[in-house]
């Protein structure tokens, strides 16, 4: 079922606009390559809201309009495979699990959108890095067990910027103080966190995508109730 929604497929290029505020809402599965959703404030400004990783499925916190509520651009080069609303039906008629796990990710991404929210009123500028550069890495290890030492980070400053209401200045100087303080390490775009055990309790870091509770999804259920991402 989910192969179907994958049939057709384009190229997308960085900064291109997939779907801009009020345009008809558009749904797509992400192939490669990263994508954010935005909104633009009275006075112009961008605020990211999410980030969007291969594999996902996006647009659909924004189903139940006609019109989206919210922009989505590409962060990276990549390559979408779009699909009608109309597509995801054949999914929520004929399997309650894949509903309740398509329901499951968008909780747990609404989780960590509140984790980003909590660090922008509450921690300096240094720390609401931090908290990005680990949410990139929890969300990419799922798909990618090998980035649980290093990952590859492709935004530019302004897209980290723009997620937690910092300058590229801010992110640039909260990035070498993240260095200097030993909680990250650069080698290029490659990103990994020499003390992250206290990288982690500084900022009280959750990893939502660790562990989700299945037990009370539809059909049967193995032992154990909450279970690891990796096994569904």
């Amino acid at each position: 079922m989910l192969s179907e929604l994958e049939r057709e497929s384009r190229t997308v290029r960085r900064h291109e606009t997939l779907v801009d505020e009020g345009e008809p809402n558009r749904l797509f599965v992400l192939d490669s390559g990263w994508v954010y959703t935005f909104i633009h404030t009275p006075d112009g400004r961008r605020q990211i809201l999410d980030l969007h990783f291969p594999g996902d499925i996006v647009g659909t916190n924004q189903i139940a309009f006609a019109e989206s509520t919210c922009g989505i651009a590409a962060a990276t080069d990549g390559v979408i495979c779009p699909f009608p609303k109309s597509g995801l039906r054949g999914v929520f008629s004929k399997s309650s699990k894949l509903t309740a796990l398509f329901y499951t990710f968008a909780m747990i991404d609404h989780a960590a959108v509140l984790d980003r929210l909590r660090a922008t009123g509450r921690m300096p500028a240094a720390l609401r890095v931090l908290l990005v550069l680990l949410q990139c890495r929890a969300r990419l290890r799922i798909m990618e067990p090998s980035y649980a030492d290093a990952f590859e980070l492709p935004l530019q400053q302004d897209v980290i910027g723009d997620m937690i209401g910092l300058s590229n200045i801010s992110v640039s100087n909260a990035l070498k103080q993240l260095k200097e303080d030993g909680l990250v390490a650069r080698q290029g775009r490659w990103i990994s966190f020499p003390s992250e055990e206290r990288a982690m309790t500084l900022i009280d870091f959750a990893d939502h995508y660790y562990e989700i509770d299945t037990s009370w999804f539809p059909g049967p259920q193995g032992a154990g109730g909450e279970q690891r991402i990796k096994a569904l």
